[in-house]
């Protein structure tokens, strides 16, 4: 169900669209068609920084880049304390992608990208802020359980226009791991392939935003908050960090249920004084843009 409606809204909404920019918009804008189930947020120009020890055995020792496009946070209803999030960097390819291969089947893609953001995505390190407007936590990737945590998504062309195909970033390997922080990167393992990590299920990668759709149903897109949150050694900073986006959203957005769902169930609530409304929107740190689902 929430694939179809996803695509269908994206085939609406990115009609003549080209670039990075505006498929990314129209993307962030295709989750409306999901009703009072979602909630998109975009915080225009806030393209924020971190920096963090390379671990790719190339380029400079200490990059420096976006922590992500969009962070996407899925719960099934009843059960926010079930919550799961990835932290996902979109790139545009002019390469076509077969959809509806199956589980089994092992095909390569190949996509141009950043070789430092798939570094931060794929190895997980401690980050750092690089500006002091954005201050993510430390152990934010690096506790996290499941590599889902750090996610790729690419749009393609297809017969309809374009696309949206969705990899786990430990999953995508460059094929000439130079200096320069552009290169190309590889896909060469089952799409919708499901692995258990401590009890956990994540899907490898999905081709459409059908499937895509059908991985966040299911509960296999993204790391659970709640080991983040519970046991892990930044797991307070961790707490605070989520915490302060969605009583953003909830200030921004009271209409919706979602933000205040995860707050309770995620066991973050507290109240919304006049402080709270104080950080709430684009003064403080934020990612590019924010999706609350619930399936």
């Amino acid at each position: 169900m929430i694939g179809d409606k996803l695509q269908i809204a994206f085939r609406k909404n990115s009609k003549g669209a080209r670039g990075e920019i505006s498929l990314f918009r129209a993307f962030i804008k295709s989750f409306n068609a999901l009703g009072s189930e979602a909630l998109a947020k975009e915080y225009h120009g806030n393209r924020y920084q971190v920096t963090f020890d390379e671990g790719r055995g190339a380029g400079r020792p200490m990059p420096r880049c976006e922590l992500c496009d969009v962070m996407i946070v899925s719960y099934p209803k009843g059960k926010p304390w079930d919550a799961r999030v990835t932290f996902n960097q979109v790139k545009v390819s002019g390469s076509a992608f077969g959809c509806g291969w199956s589980p089994t089947l092992h095909r390569s893609y190949r996509f141009r990208a950043n070789l430092e953001q798939w570094d931060l995505l794929s190895n997980r390190p401690s980050i750092n802020p690089a500006t002091t407007i954005f201050t993510p936590p430390a152990g934010l990737l690096r506790d996290a359980l499941l590599p889902s945590v750090g996610s790729f998504g690419v749009f393609y062309p297809s017969t309809v226009g374009f696309e949206f195909a969705y990899f786990v970033a430990n999953g995508l390997n460059p094929l000439n791991n130079s200096p320069g922080r552009s290169g190309t990167l590889e896909w060469n393992s089952p799409m919708r392939k499901v692995r258990t990590i401590g009890g956990y299920d994540e899907v490898l990668g999905t081709c459409c935003l059908k499937y895509f759709g059908a991985g966040i149903e299911s509960g296999y897109v993204g790391t659970p908050l709640a080991q983040l949150f519970n046991g892990t050694p930044g797991g307070q900073q961790s707490r605070a960090w989520i915490r302060k986006i969605l009583v953003s959203l909830q200030s921004e957005n009271p209409e919706s249920m979602l933000p205040r769902e995860l707050l309770q169930g995620l066991e973050l609530q507290f109240e919304l004084g006049d402080e709270n409304r104080n950080m709430a929107g684009a003064g403080y740190s934020v990612p590019r843009a924010v999706l609350l689902i619930r399936t």
